[in-house]
């Protein structure tokens, strides 16, 4: 795949932003949480804590007088405060826990502010267990749902006192359960009027749970649209294994925002899908960047698939599970992961280098700001760091969804862009094949005007010889003889002179219309009829047109025409002599009357009948008929011609 120098900067630039906005998060959470106090609000880095160990979990008091407290063992501590793993044995009956007290003492704050509206803000709380907070020995809060999914990434703002007027606690005692052999974490306490106090809930809020949620929401949404593009096309892989990665991504980042009882599974089963999806979202990235570069490793895809679904079914939840059987262990195993993460990540940006690919070198360039972020992550989770820092791997999925995106946006854009490319070539290369046939056809009509003219040429020669060449011969013939008067001689002039009028007529466009070519018969021949004393009775009615009117078959018409008159001229000795036109059937036909003393057509279609037969041939040849009914009363004589030739109606039911 090339990739413009352009595309390549614009890449580069890409990464440089996604990797100043991840790094930007942390220091804005801890602005958020240790800047300078504003007016109205106290910062609280100090408290007294007291640790009671106990066997299993209970139920916090309504009043702190239940809790029995004793009055000594308490010691001053600086927040925020960790506590460290014990590796202690988990007794048959129960786990052992520690019940940790901190006590925050108000007597100090000023007497206007005592009859203030006070909140009480905690940026941060982590433990395997719950919380709940007291005001002056009296119950205010406490958290929900399991032990382990308790909304430990939630910052907390809760009112001290019920009403403004009502006067403030003098004391808050916040109660957090763990187990010994997780630890805990707790940072520091904001104390003071909403005003000053709900922008940094509000900011804390948006960078532990809003930003994760919403990001991981958007990937798996672009991801679904991924899938719907590979089901509609069924090649190109890099879409599926898209929508893999946002899918594990989300699984991944459900347990930074979702606590409580707001996801109904068991705690073992909710854990299991943490450790597992991140597992398989590095062997998801591993598949997709192979894909990228087309430099598969066969050995690194068999170690990490066998050692994801190895690790997989090794934490698969018991049918008896203990409350920490897999928590515990879960800093562990994503420590554990790194190395894998690391080589995997290690072979990929080598290939992709060597590919000189820049969506490869992005995404691998990626992978170094995600393990600085997990290997951050795995500190705080084991309270190394201190607990009021941010989690970073969410911000880690949301720089991949934008640099997964980009890269599909890319592949996306290159992909129409080929297809605008093919295009124009099809484009110039149809032009060149238009402006071939353009040639081709421009060659064909000048053949086919040429055979038309020659095929005309030999039809007008042709029909010049048998017409009006045959009559020529004869008078010649017989002037020589001197067997013609000078009158007969004039006579068989007329009638080639007539031939050739006939044969030129035939040459116009009529258009179709055979009222146009009778009217350009009686033009011609009703100067003859009239000459002879026969009255002409001019009876034609419009009929539909003759597609297949060429100028060949309307010689043949007015040959058949011709013939028709000259024989009542020359042998009936009518008076008059009318047209008319109809239509019959699937035709029209046009008939010519006479009222002179008719003839035997049998006979004379049997004795001779040249002029009868040529008359047939005629009407043959463009489908027509002629029919002769003669009596005493004279003759009529009817030519039907067709709509449509029976040539013509062949191609059309062939064509359909």
């Amino acid at each position: 795949m090339h990739t413009s120098p352009a595309a390549s900067d614009r890449r580069t630039g890409l990464g440089r932003w996604i990797a100043t906005l991840c790094l930007a998060v942390l220091p804005l959470a801890n602005a958020a949480a240790a800047g300078s106090p504003p007016e109205g609000a106290v910062h609280i880095t100090h408290a007294e804590l007291l640790s009671v160990p106990g066997t299993g979990y209970s139920e916090p008091p309504r009043q702190i007088e239940d809790a029995e407290l004793p009055a000594e063992g308490w010691k001053e501590v600086s927040l925020p405060h960790t506590a460290e793993r014990e590796l202690v044995p988990t007794p048959l009956g129960g786990v052992r826990t520690i019940t940790d007290w901190y006590r925050i003492d108000l007597a100090g704050t000023a007497p206007s502010e005592q009859q203030r509206l006070l909140f009480l803000y905690l940026p941060r709380w982590k433990t395997l267990g719950h919380i709940a907070v007291y005001g002056d020995g009296v119950l205010l809060y406490q958290s929900h749902g399991s032990p382990i999914h308790n909304g430990y990434n939630h910052p907390l703002l809760l009112p001290l006192n019920a009403t403004a007027g009502t006067p403030s606690p003098t004391s808050v005692l916040i109660r957090v359960d763990r187990l010994r052999s997780s630890g805990s974490g707790f940072s520091t306490v904001w104390v003071g009027d909403e005003a000053s106090l709900n922008w940094r809930y509000q900011i804390r809020q948006l960078l532990q749970v809003q930003v994760p949620a919403m990001g991981s929401a958007a990937f798996l949404a672009v991801g679904a649209f991924a899938l719907a593009v590979y089901l509609g096309k069924r090649r190109e892989s890099l879409y599926l294994l898209f929508f893999a990665i946002s899918a594990l991504a989300f699984l991944r980042t459900l347990h930074y925002y979702v606590g409580g009882n707001y996801f109904p599974v068991s705690d073992e089963l909710f854990e299991w899908m943490t450790v597992s999806s991140l597992i398989w979202l590095i062997v998801a990235i591993h598949l997709f960047l192979e894909r990228l570069h087309q430099q598969p490793s066969p050995w690194l895809t068999r170690v990490s698939v066998t050692l994801a679904t190895a690790c997989s079914i090794a934490t698969l939840p018991h049918l008896s599970p203990s409350i920490a059987s897999l928590y515990l262990v879960t800093p562990l195993l994503n420590l554990m992961v790194l190395p894998v993460a690391v080589l995997i990540f290690a072979v990929n940006l080598r290939k992709a280098l060597r590919a000189k690919l820049p969506e490869g070198r992005l995404v691998a360039g990626w992978t170094v700001f995600a393990l600085t972020f997990t290997s951050y992550d795995g500190l705080l989770q084991n309270n190394l760091v201190s607990p009021e820092s941010v989690y970073t791997s969410p911000y880690a999925i949301i720089s991949l969804f934008f640099v997964f995106s980009y890269i599909m946006f890319e592949r996306y854009t290159g992909a129409f862009a080929e297809v605008a490319r093919l295009n124009k070539g099809l484009a110039q290369r149809l032009q060149a094949r238009e402006a071939e046939l353009e040639q081709s056809y421009q060659r064909l009509r000048v053949i086919e005007n040429q055979q038309m003219l020659d095929a005309e040429r030999r039809r007008l020669m042709q029909d010049m010889h048998d017409g009006l060449g045959s009559s020529l011969i004869s008078a010649i013939r017989s002037v020589e003889r001197g067997a013609m008067s000078d009158t007969e001689i004039s006579e068989v002039l007329r009638g080639c002179m007539d031939d050739l009028k006939l044969a030129i007529d035939s040459m116009e466009s009529v258009d179709a219309d055979l009222l146009l070519l009778l009217a350009t018969l009686r033009f011609r021949l009703a100067p003859r009829i009239e000459s002879a004393g026969v009255a002409l009775r001019w009876e034609v009615q419009p009929v539909p047109a003759l597609p297949w009117l060429d100028p060949g078959s309307a010689l043949h018409i007015l040959r058949i025409m011709q013939e028709c008159i000259a024989n009542v001229l020359r042998h009936t000795r009518a008076t008059t002599i009318s047209f008319s036109t109809a239509t019959a059937g699937e035709g029209v036909s046009v008939v010519i009357e006479d009222n002179g003393a008719g003839f035997d057509v049998q006979e004379a279609l049997q004795r001779s009948g040249r002029g009868l037969r040529n008359q047939q041939q005629r009407a043959m040849a463009f489908g027509g008929t002629v029919n002769w009914e003669s009596g005493s009363g004279g003759t009529r004589f009817t030519l039907w011609l067709p709509l449509q030739r029976k040539v013509d109606v062949e191609k059309s039911v062939r064509a359909a």
